[in-house]
């Protein structure tokens, strides 16, 4: 079986387990079984052992040990490689652009999803103590920003690189489908393809990881200032200028168009320095298929498309069940 195989149907079975451990915690399975946290032990469950081990564990096991080769060269091919200084500084930029314009095009989807009957109840969590926010950092921003970078960049460049650039789209669509929530499906895309990109032209997994740890930090630290204020009262006056005044929508418009501008030209500088290090090839959008290299096309990646048409037919569900609350 080719690595891609391997790769695909190890990530297949990633998804199929995070479907079961999500409707064990819809029917409250774990509150039956004495979990004292039913929340904080599906997310360690599948931050740990899903995203974690089985993807490494399952490459290791199907690809690494098969060539006679170590947990090292599974680190090699997951991208964990040093980031240069300028790389490191682009992406704190494109971090913060991206967190600006993906939360403007959240709203805008869950808007549209309002103007046709689409009901969201949101979940929400009680920071009543710092404890709770150390607890949501380690749970909603570290370990996901670890382990989902593990298996949707990681694991997927690992299978999907002979794909070129494709495997942008392939990872981003992956870990859009992953939430199988609509809700969360565009925004999720639209970074998912923001840090695929980061890594297809470093060729590292941790660009990957910063941006995840830090976006979800911040969705944290919201959070926890919408209900104590405190060191962190500049976050609700910031946000209540942005969306209640008439200065702070223009401001946020023009926000917007800055920040997408900020994260094309990190891009761009990224892409030279990917070229002239012979990371990527000059030509726009080049696959190894370009120079004659047999590369089997996605519709006809079993696991692929069995992967997207599980990932689609959960989102579906939970768009049909959010039109009839």
């Amino acid at each position: 079986m080719s690595k891609r195989n391997c790769v695909g149907y190890i990530y297949f079975g990633v998804v199929l387990m995070t479907l079961l451990l999500r409707i064990s915690s819809a029917l409250d399975v774990y509150s039956a079984l004495g979990v004292e946290d039913p929340d904080a032990f599906f997310t360690c469950v599948v931050q740990l052992l899903i995203f974690g081990a089985m993807s490494v564990g399952g490459y290791y096991l199907a690809v690494t040990r098969r060539e006679g080769k170590g947990l090292l060269a599974t680190a090699e091919d997951f991208g964990v490689k040093r980031l240069s200084g300028r790389n490191v500084l682009r992406t704190l930029v494109l971090t913060f652009s991206m967190i600006v314009v993906a939360s403007a095009f959240s709203y805008m989807w869950q808007y549209v999803l309002i103007l046709i009957g689409f009901t969201h109840i949101p979940s929400s969590t009680d920071y009543s103590s710092v404890a709770i926010l150390f607890k949501e950092l380690a749970l909603t921003a570290l370990l996901p920003g670890i382990f989902e970078e593990v298996a949707h960049r990681g694991l997927i460049y690992a299978g999907y690189r002979e794909t070129g650039w494709k495997f942008v789209i392939v990872s981003a669509l992956f870990f859009s489908l992953m939430h199988q929530n609509i809700v969360q499906t565009g925004y999720t895309f639209l970074d998912g393809v923001m840090i695929a990109l980061a890594m297809y032209y470093s060729g590292s997994v941790l660009p990957g990881m910063m941006m995840h740890i830090l976006n979800n930090a911040w969705s944290v630290l919201e959070g926890y200032a919408a209900q104590n204020g405190g060191i962190f009262e500049f976050v609700n006056v910031v946000d209540r200028f942005l969306s209640s005044t008439a200065a702070g929508i223009a401001v946020s418009i023009v926000g917007v168009v800055v920040c997408a501008g900020l994260i094309v030209l990190m891009f761009y500088g990224m892409r030279k320095d990917a070229v002239k290090e012979g990371k990527i090839k000059a030509v726009p959008f080049y696959t190894p298929a370009d120079d004659g290299v047999n590369v089997r096309p996605l519709k006809t990646d079993i696991p692929f498309v069995a992967t997207v048409a599980v990932g689609v037919a959960a989102t579906l569900f939970s768009f049909v069940w959010g039109m009839m609350r």
